[in-house]
């Protein structure tokens, strides 16, 4: 390939067949026979002239093409795991010339040189000229998306290429066309923007669904880049399959490093969106609807819009024709009605919903304290699945999403980013009050409470453990740090919410240990006395009775 692109798109066999011969050469052409001393190294480079695009094409490491900044002149590297030559991989230089050698200064690859995000000086060289390089090593999977012109909201044309440098990867490199464009809403006026990737073809990326749907999620104004990635696996390993329909109700994400146009841009996390595929419905069936709430609102009293649809919501169900749409919003907006019409009716309300996935919603909102989520009768960034029953009627789902805003991180607008650091304690709970669940428990029923208390109990011994806990952010830690991935990151987005580098996750963690000590003690309290819930709200304009 040429210098221009990052990605390969396929091993020739030219390649396979001098990367058989070095193997077969021994240790003689591995990477530790690049390294010259600093001196002379410099020596060499005193007594030449400096030159650029002339000596070099491409460089491979093993079977790996390296990733290329074209602007800083950077190489990136991604070690594949599992692999005992990966800090000592047999170089292969695409060169332009012969004679061409390649050297690095005075150091190769360690765990304290990837983790440190420290930039290996090297060059390509021949008697008369040197071109300068740097090379960056990293545990991250790698991204480039080459599109035609800029990122904007519209879709734009492009090449995706990924580099899965996973053990258990059974492909390595992943390739399809499809478009790209910036993702979000209030995060769109954020330098380093989200994106949503529509690949040609569906492809189970980094281990997760097959899918043509992919979205890149920044985390510029998370100081620890954790929160979205962590809260969101979470739920998709604790709670996604708590449901009556036996649907995988939760998504994940991956963390990855991305460059778009040869242009690198920090860490990211890729990960997919709730779909009509997931939740079993489709516009053929007509078994139900995806919606997704976007704006933060209450549904106390639920309201039409001149166009027919219910205010703050969008169908994310696909293929629905005029009627069908039509039929789909009256159908939300008779289920918010009936909640209130039907509020102290027990057997209405629990036939309303999936009881065990709304437990779960509450629980885990509470828990990581989902402000942006859910914030009294105040909802949003959540799915909304209804699905078709037996009996002909539907029962709704909940998953949560853009999790970002929570384990003590606060939205101001008038903050840097719009984010306060802990500006909520592990004490601050966040209890949401609206929905049949919230009706419920606000009547009193026995076998909804002991239900919604004896989940609790068996997360917190489960799933929610602290030893499981911090397994899954030690796990995370080393992706985000050890990788050197946080340390560009940082350099690459200087105005970005950060922790110093030292620091890692030892805050988080700390926090999130405490929390749930706090929610132990609240689970404590109400195990013996009547559940501390906020008073009911009227329907009329969403106001305390």
């Amino acid at each position: 390939m040429s210098r221009k692109q990052v990605g390969l798109t396929a091993l020739s066999l030219f390649a396979m067949v001098f990367l058989w011969l070095f193997i077969r050469m021994g240790e003689s052409d591995r990477l530790e026979n690049y390294i010259l001393d600093s001196a002379v190294y410099d020596e060499i480079v005193s007594g030449r002239r400096e030159c650029d695009g002339e000596l070099l094409k491409d460089i491979m490491f093993g079977s790996e093409a390296l990733f290329y900044d074209r602007m800083s002149h950077t190489f990136y590297y991604s070690v594949a795991e599992g692999d005992k030559h990966g800090f000592n991989p047999v170089v292969i230089l695409d060169k332009k010339q012969s004679g061409v050698k390649f050297s690095l200064r005075g150091e190769g690859i360690t765990d304290e040189l990837i983790s440190s995000g420290r930039k290996i000086t090297c060059m390509a060289y021949n008697e008369e000229a040197y071109e300068p390089y740097t090379l960056v090593v990293t545990t991250l999977p790698l991204m480039n998306i080459e599109g035609e012109g800029y990122m904007s909201d519209e879709d734009v044309p492009m090449e995706m290429t990924l580099f899965d440098n996973r053990e258990e990867a059974q492909v390595r490199i992943w390739e399809s066309e499809g478009t790209i464009a910036r993702r979000g809403r209030t995060t769109r006026s954020y330098e380093k923007t989200g994106y949503k990737v529509e690949l040609s073809k569906k492809v189970p990326l980094l281990g997760m669904r097959r899918d043509d749907d992919w979205v890149l999620y920044a985390g510029y104004n998370d100081q620890e880049k954790i929160r979205n990635v962590f809260s969101c696996n979470l739920w998709k390993n604790s709670c996604a399959g708590n449901n009556s329909f036996g649907i995988d109700n939760g998504v994940e994400y991956r963390y990855i490093e991305l460059f778009i146009n040869g242009m690198y841009e920090g860490l990211y996390a890729l990960g997919y969106r709730i779909d009509d595929r997931q939740m079993g419905v489709s516009a053929e069936a007509e078994n139900g609807c995806v919606y997704k709430k976007v704006n933060y609102a209450s549904e106390y009293p639920v309201t039409w819009t001149e166009e027919g649809t219910v205010p703050d919501y969008e169908i994310s169900s696909k293929r629905l024709s005029e009627e069908q749409e039509a039929a789909r919003w009256q159908q939300l907006y008779d289920f918010y009605e009936g909640i209130l019409e039907h509020r102290d009716d027990d057997a209405w309300l629990l036939n309303s919903i999936d009881l065990d996935n709304s437990i779960d919603m509450h629980l885990f909102l509470n828990l990581v304290q989902g402000e942006d989520n859910a914030k009294g009768p105040y909802t949003k960034n959540m799915y909304i699945t209804a699905r078709r029953t037996e009996d002909g009627g539907y029962r709704y789902l909940y998953t949560p999403w853009d999790l970002d805003i929570t384990w003590g991180n606060v939205w101001v607008h008038e903050a840097p980013n719009y984010t306060v650091a802990y500006g909520f304690t592990p004490e601050d709970s966040v209890i949401w009050t609206s929905g049949s669940l919230y009706e419920l428990l606000s009547n009193g029923n026995r076998e909804v409470r002991e239900r919604y208390l004896a989940r609790y109990r068996e997360l917190r011994a489960g799933a929610w453990s602290e030893e499981v806990l911090l397994e899954q952010l030690n796990d995370f830690e080393a992706q985000i740090f050890d990788s050197g991935a946080y340390v560009r990151d940082r350099e690459r987005w200087v105005n970005g919410s950060y922790v110093d580098n030292e620091v890692r996750l030892s805050v988080f963690k700390q926090y999130v240990l405490s929390r749930l000590s706090a929610m132990d003690r609240y689970f404590d309290q109400i195990e013996t006395e009547e559940l501390d819930l906020p008073p009911r709200l009227s329907g009329g304009d969403g106001v305390n009775d």
